[in-house]
């Protein structure tokens, strides 16, 4: 009999402890803890804020990304060449810019191609601002005249440098190109009195506008009759290793571009304000309308070759490009 009641005993104590430990108020939170993946880190580089970036923000500041474990780090830096050299160190994950530099990239003959997977804007979103505005503005308006362009070899200056060979005027010789400015200094050098025009995007088109220094005058998207945009570059190998990351990336800017889509230029303002914290509300409001009538941003972030293959042949008309590239190459579409 003692021994009998030993071992009921024993039993009981087994089962106690085994209860306990199920109601236990850690058990849980450890497995939780364990359970848990850290969120993965996106660095993304590029040259200046701009409104044609308004997807990425608006997925920033919806918390898109973070419903896919990502945290997304924006990081500026001053040229291309620093864009190509942190993607091929693995210093950054994705570069947003215009898409020359995978062109060039490949022309060079990098051993790392750098991939598009995904764009931000369809759009080239540039705009040609006067010190003086003639209504109906006409090209030959600025033969003899200075002109504040983008860097040489960037998608906006080849595409002005297009649209005046079109006009039939030459640039450097019937028009005098300024194309050796970074971003941070065009707007300064152009109210400090140089130039009688000036390239510019959103909001700083608005923002000259709004100083009286000059007054936008006509769209290089107006005349181009092609879609230049505005993408995201990997390197291959990166996309390869990390093609689930990526996916996700791309599924969250859909969302971002969803949301510009559906939403006033009231309620984007007030995503924008959070990266051009300088500004007012009006001036953002006026750039994000004059984007939002043009169709900047594209429902789908995904590229089509038939797209590149049109900014491609700009490339070639100025002998950028020596020969076309296999252009399947550079999509990778996640």
């Amino acid at each position: 009999m003692r021994k009998s009641a030993s071992c009921c005993s024993m039993i009981i104590f087994l089962c106690l402890t085994l209860l306990l430990q199920g109601c236990s108020p850690f058990t849980r939170s450890e497995n939780d803890q364990e359970d848990k993946v850290s969120p993965a880190i996106l660095t993304i580089a590029y040259q200046e804020d701009s409104l044609l970036h308004l997807p990425l923000y608006a997925a920033i500041k919806q918390d898109f990304f973070t419903q896919k474990n990502i945290t997304v780090e924006l990081q500026k830096i001053n040229n291309s060449q620093e864009a190509v050299e942190g993607l091929l160190s693995g210093q950054y994950d994705l570069v947003l810019s215009g898409p020359e530099i995978s062109f060039y990239s490949y022309q060079r003959g990098e051993p790392e191609k750098l991939v598009f997977i995904a764009q931000s804007a369809c759009k080239n979103g540039h705009f040609l601002l006067s010190r003086k505005s003639e209504n109906p503005f006409t090209w030959n308006e600025v033969k003899g005249k200075v002109v504040i362009g983008t860097h040489s070899g960037e998608a906006s200056q080849i595409a002005l440098e297009n649209i005046l060979r079109k006009e039939q005027l030459r640039p450097f010789l019937d028009v005098h190109m300024v194309n050796n400015l970074p971003p941070t200094l065009r707007a300064g050098i152009f109210r400090s009195g140089t130039g009688q025009f000036i390239l510019s995007d959103e909001p700083t088109a608005t923002i000259l506008e709004n100083e009286n220094l000059g007054q936008v005058v006509t769209s290089l998207d107006e005349h181009l009759q092609i879609n230049i945009p505005t993408v995201f570059m990997a390197t291959k190998s990166n996309f390869k290793e990390k093609s689930e990351l990526y996916q996700n990336f791309v599924t969250a800017l859909q969302l971002g571009l969803t949301w510009i889509e559906e939403k006033s230029p009231e309620e984007i303002a007030t995503v924008a304000q959070s990266f051009f914290p300088e500004q007012k509300e009006k001036i953002l409001l006026r750039g994000i309308c004059r984007y939002k009538n043009m169709g900047c941003w594209s429902e789908n972030p995904l590229l089509t070759e038939k797209e590149l293959q049109q900014f491609q042949q700009i490339l070639l008309d100025a002998q950028e490009l020596n020969s076309p590239l296999p252009l399947y190459e550079l999509i990778k579409n996640p």
